[in-house]
């Protein structure tokens, strides 16, 4: 593929701007033992990573055109959400059952109780999902789909490179900033979590989703404290 000069500036725009984040956002984690930072960390990152594409939309002067329009868009985003949640987790919480049973070697899970729930949803959504959809999904896959064509038709849904770049760097940047030996696997729910944005047009059902998956793997882990 030959790589127009506005394109390159796109990479190198993306590029500069992921990395900043990530090297700020590393500090910050780094000085977590600061009582002040470890009490706000959570909310500082929130902010970088909503007002940086913020700013730098606004700067290179391109729409925010990945937020719903109207209610319908709403809507459709919620049905999405719901749909996707209903063929995936159940899926998964066998699957995972199995995993710890006959892997793991575990075999004693039990349907746990959530205290605090509410306050981790507030949590998820708002410092965890919200952000960093809007970073990924929102400002670095449009970006991303100014460069790549959307050559394959999945389910009914066009999607390009853009799509497995995001989720690529979604699970990098994870890593990057505090690293888990299971970062990897965030590659595949980031491709669900790109798939919703493509297909509804704006991110209400990846940062819906995205939630609600963190909370699932919150209390799926409860289950075998």
């Amino acid at each position: 593929m030959r790589v127009r000069s506005d394109q390159k500036n796109l990479f190198v725009e993306l590029g500069v701007v992921t990395l900043g984040l990530v090297i700020i956002s590393r500090i910050l984690f780094s000085l977590r033992s600061i009582p002040f930072i470890n009490e706000w960390l959570s909310t500082f990152i929130a902010v970088l990573f909503l007002y940086v594409p913020i700013l730098v939309l606004w700067k290179q002067r391109r729409p925010i055109d990945f937020l719903d329009r109207s209610a319908r868009d709403t809507l459709r985003g919620l049905a999405a959400f719901a749909v996707t949640s209903l063929l995936i987790f159940p899926l998964f919480f066998l699957v995972a059952m199995g995993w710890q049973k006959w892997v793991v070697g575990l075999d004693a899970f039990h349907l746990p109780l959530f205290p605090g729930f509410l306050s981790a949803v507030a949590y998820q959504v708002l410092l965890v999902a919200l952000p960093e959809e809007f970073y990924f999904r929102g400002y670095f896959q449009s970006t991303l789909n100014r460069v790549f064509e959307k050559r394959w038709n999945i389910f009914g849904v066009s999607l390009g490179w853009s799509w497995i770049v995001t989720a690529l760097v979604f699970a990098f940047a994870h890593s990057a900033i505090t690293f888990r030996w299971w970062h990897f696997s965030i590659f595949f729910p980031a491709l669900v979590f790109g798939y919703l944005r493509e297909r509804t047009g704006s991110i209400t059902a990846p940062i819906l989703f995205h939630a609600a998956s963190n909370l699932f793997m919150e209390w799926f882990v409860r289950g075998y404290l």
